[in-house]
């Protein structure tokens, strides 16, 4: 099964009647939020292979999409992340949930990481089940 999910419902309901969405089940809102967050993973089952965030790009709902959705990756799956190039740019540091401030920077997460998987990999004390990251200009892959 397909699934994408958009924020702006009537881009949704425009796209439908074109059948520029067939074969596509499609769930709306705000991917920062964690209520529509659990209700994507609800309707759709989660138990993702592979999870596309090209949502938002505000550094906070990366990270709120990232919390809520790597658990439903799985084993094995990826989890692809694009336009990170744009986490420093102050038009894209407005955005912030109860656990994630402004001034958050979801590479400098992603930096902290790769930390983990590079001195701690090999010791069974890693704090993510992060196996592999891959970063090329403006986006990443992890690897589950």
């Amino acid at each position: 099964d397909l699934w994408e999910a958009e924020y702006n419902s009537t881009c949704v309901n425009i796209a439908t009647k074109q059948g520029k969405l067939d074969g596509f089940n499609v769930l709306v809102g705000d991917q920062g939020n964690d209520n529509t967050l659990d209700s994507w993973i609800e309707k759709s089952g989660g138990n993702f292979d592979v999870i596309i965030d090209d949502g938002g790009h505000q550094n906070c709902q990366i990270m709120a999409s990232f919390d809520k959705l790597w658990p439903t990756l799985k084993p094995g799956g990826l989890y692809f992340i694009e336009d990170l190039h744009v986490g420093r740019w102050r038009g894209y540091r407005k955005y912030s949930t109860p656990r994630c401030e402004k001034s958050f920077t979801f590479s400098d997460k992603l930096k902290e990481w790769l930390d983990d998987i590079v001195y701690m990999g090999g010791y069974g004390g890693r704090k993510w089940d992060v196996h592999f990251m891959l970063c090329q200009a403006e986006a990443c892959v992890l690897g589950k």
